[in-house]
């Protein structure tokens, strides 16, 4: 094969480059928190988590989504698929979501790019040793066979691509530099390529050779025919024998009953929904297997005053995005007047004549969900806080699906908030005295209590287990006392002249005392008992809620002791040799001086006092089996 084109190395320099460095992102991250990164290797973190969604993708999503794919992302988005970061089949969905999606210009690109990937990956020594290779070549090789028509690289960047596979393709034996499973793969993809221009196996597409494959019940070359051929009436007359094949193996009666006209209802829109009005809902269910298990994990933000839905399946302890629901092939119904239970309606490439309920007649009855057009329920992940308070009261979380408005068959997932950040509201720093609280104390469940705390600036409210409410604390706290000044440095000793002593440093001063913690605020408690007995709801609230003095400012550091004075340089000794050849001293000389001591440091100041608790006042405003009235105490 010729060498690659400058194209193709400014691709793969790019994949090589996003491999060396990968980003480290919060985890768990949500489908919000990755459309708003917007970078290839948020997109691949994102989609490298368990039970992450390909509806991230979707550009037309009712839920979270990307707003577009930068150059940037897109090679990160091919890395990760290179690298097995995100597995081939999540990663499929994303990226047919997006080539369906983007801008027409942006599509090509992306097929321009995994154009080359794709060649790169078929000459690689490891598709005939590694699965896990394959696998990843194959949602490269599904997503060309599947897209849709008008879909696909450009013809500058395919056409020389497809040349060289075919001449790969006609190497005699000896002499193939494909192995056998880059054949396999190479085969398929010229098939597929000529079936674009209207050729297959070397000649033009016409009815007789559609029936041909009919009578033999090739439905694989039938599905190629409908989705690759470039005359649609062509395209139809694949449909239409793929919908009579389909017809003739249909368990239902009623389907056998109705081919004839039942065949343009399916040519037309791909399935065949039962008028729920004719036949009612008698009863529903889910595939239990096909639906996932999870747990709903409230993570509060108390202070933004928001939260995030997670996830925890019971076979890993680490939290995760929650799932999406598919309710096609989960959801079963039975229907008055229909032989046997229907599912939801597929796709509409399925072709499938079974009778089915229509993704337009289910609903979801929960405010935090919604349906997507492909039958999937999706769960909102970023909220405000107003919106989960709501389910503080629910032992489960529960997604209701309703089929022409009547009840049919719920999910039921376990339900817990995860601890949020204490609420303690601090005095100003220098000792400011804690702010006045109010707080509200509900207990929605038995072992589930929620806490309304505020200031003058503002209420904030949050959710606490039982479980976790020994640990938990809404308070009023004075501000931390400041800190001593610190002591005056001490005066450097001088140096002493020549033979002389240096002078002593002096000592530093001592530090100032820190000042004292300021005093917590008074906190006022409206206690709601309601069905829980005031006298239990109180014992288990004792050192909960509170008002504690701030801490003691610390004392100044002392001040540096000065440092003593150099000594004086010493002097040679002088000599001269007399008339008599007699050495004679005309000065002795002298050694050089000390140094002079340096002074002590300064000690430090003394640590101010702690501030006091203020009162903590409780009021039961809704009477429990017990009684009660106001109690007032000072911690």
């Amino acid at each position: 094969m010729r060498p690659l084109t400058a194209y193709a190395l400014v691709v793969l320099f790019v994949l090589g480059a996003a491999g060396c460095a990968r980003p480290e992102f919060p985890m768990p991250m949500t489908a919000n928190e990755a459309a708003r990164y917007a970078s290839g290797p948020a997109l691949v973190a994102y989609l490298g988590q368990p039970d992450a969604s390909p509806a991230v993708c979707d550009l037309q999503a009712k839920g979270d989504h990307l707003v577009g794919l930068s150059s940037e992302a897109r090679s990160g988005l091919l890395e990760g698929l290179r690298s097995g970061a995100v597995k081939p089949d999540l990663w499929r969905r994303c990226v047919s979501a997006l080539a369906k999606t983007l801008p027409p210009g942006d599509s090509a690109a992306l097929f321009d790019a995994m154009a080359v990937v794709y060649r790169r990956m078929l000459t690689d020594s490891r598709l005939d040793r590694d699965p896990a290779f394959v696998a990843r070549l194959t949602a490269l090789h599904r997503l060309y066979l599947d897209r849709k028509i008008g879909l696909g690289p450009d013809a500058k960047v395919a056409d020389p691509l497809f040349r060289e596979l075919r001449a790969a393709l006609a190497l005699p034996a000896g002499k193939k530099k494909l192995g056998a499973v880059a054949t396999q793969f190479g085969q398929e993809l010229l098939e597929a390529f000529d079936l674009d221009r209207g050729d297959w196996k070397g000649g033009p597409v016409d009815a007789a050779a559609m029936d041909a494959l009919a009578v033999a019940g090739n439905e694989l070359t039938l599905t190629r025919f409908s989705e690759r051929l470039p005359v649609e009436a062509l395209r139809t007359e694949a449909r239409r024998r793929i919908v009579r094949i389909h017809v003739a193996l249909s368990p239902f009666p009623e389907v056998q009953k109705a081919a004839a006209s039942l065949e343009e209802v399916l040519l037309k829109q791909g399935h065949n929904p039962v008028s729920l009005k004719e036949h009612p809902l008698v009863r529903a269910w889910f595939d239990e297997p096909q639906t996932p298990a999870r747990d709903v994990v409230v993570r509060q933000q108390v202070w933004q005053r928001t939260a995030t839905l997670l996830g925890r399946s019971g076979d890993r302890p680490d939290l995760s995005v929650l799932p999406e629901v598919p309710l096609r092939g989960t959801l079963k119904a039975e229907l008055a007047g229909v032989s046997r239970p229907v599912g939801v309606c597929g796709k509409g490439s399925d072709l499938d004549p079974s009778p089915c309920v229509a993704v337009t007649d289910l609903t979801v009855d929960n405010p935090l969900a919604h349906l997507e057009k492909n039958g999937a329920i999706h769960l909102a992940e970023n909220l405000r806080t107003d919106q989960v308070l709501p389910w503080a009261s629910e032992a489960r979380f529960t997604l209701p699906v309703q089929v022409g408005g009547a009840l049919a068959a719920t999910i039921s997932w376990g339900l817990r908030f995860e601890r949020p950040d204490i609420l303690s509201f601090i005095g100003n720093y220098g000792g400011g005295r804690g702010p006045a609280v109010a707080v509200r104390v509900l207990q929605p469940r038995p072992d589930r209590f929620r806490f309304d705390a505020g200031t003058q600036a503002g209420t904030y409210v949050a959710i606490v287990e039982g479980g976790e409410l020994a640990s938990y604390q809404v308070k009023s706290r004075g501000g931390e006392g400041s800190t001593g000044a610190a002591g005056s440095d001490g005066s450097d000793g001088s140096s002493g002249g020549e033979c002389g002593s240096g002078g002593n440093g002096t000592d530093g001063g001592p530090g100032g005392p820190g000042g004292p913690g300021g005093d917590g605020g008074d906190v006022d408690v409206e206690l709601v008992c309601g069905a829980t007995p005031c006298a239990d709801m109180t014992a288990r609230l004792r050192g909960v809620i509170r008002s504690e003095g701030g801490g003691g400012g610390a004392g100044g550091p002392g001040g540096r002791g000065g440092a003593g004075g150099a000594g004086g340089s010493g002097r040679s000794a002088t000599t001269h040799v007399d008339s008599n050849g007699n050495t004679v001293t005309d000065d002795p000389g002298c050694s050089g001086g000390p140094s002079g001591s340096s002074g002590s440091n300064g000690s430090s100041g003394s640590p101010g006092p702690d501030g006091h608790g203020g009162r903590v006042t409780v009021h039961v405003v809704a009477n429990g089996p017990t009684g009660g009235g106001a109690q007032s105490a000072a911690p």
